[in-house]
């Protein structure tokens, strides 16, 4: 397994980040998006570095106890080095104490992803139809608890 750190996102690693959501994702965020992310007080972004390259990240934001992971991505060439689990837990790890639940959605495809999430505690809860455009796919939703929650 290579060396890695993870650690939260800078202006500087912007367009490392920017050039792997392309070369990840047939609908990349810009450099600006990821700036303003950056500038976005509800968010984290963490990424995970090798020697001086950026070769995995992860955005999550946190409104009002609710946590919505956008973005996890790792380089294909760093994949299945616990580099996707490390960005995870970085992103849970910064959850508050108020956080109830995280959240995402995956392509209902990406079965390394589903099995990721599913070996993290996150359990499917739900089915996004048409979600994902080029190619068109529906998107498992998936949760992960913090908390219990008590319906009244």
């Amino acid at each position: 397994m290579s060396e890695f750190i993870v650690r939260k996102m800078t202006a500087d690693d912007i367009p490392q980040v920017a050039a792997l959501e392309k070369e990840l994702f047939t609908m990349p965020w810009s450099e600006q998006a990821f700036a303003d992310e950056l500038n976005n007080s509800t968010a984290s972004i963490v990424v995970a570095q090798a020697g001086g390259e950026i070769v995995g990240f992860a955005d999550m934001r946190e409104i009002v106890g609710e946590c919505y992971i956008n973005n996890v991505g790792v380089k294909m060439r760093h994949r299945r080095k616990g580099i996707g689990r490390a960005l995870m837990q970085a992103l849970e790890d910064s959850a508050t104490d108020e956080a109830e639940f995280i959240t995402l959605e995956v392509r209902q495809s990406n079965e390394a992803a589903i099995r990721l999430y599913k070996s993290m505690g996150y359990i499917k809860v739900g089915t996004r139809r048409g979600f994902y455009e080029q190619p068109a796919e529906d998107a498992d939703l998936m949760t992960k608890f913090l908390k219990r929650v008590v319906m009244k």
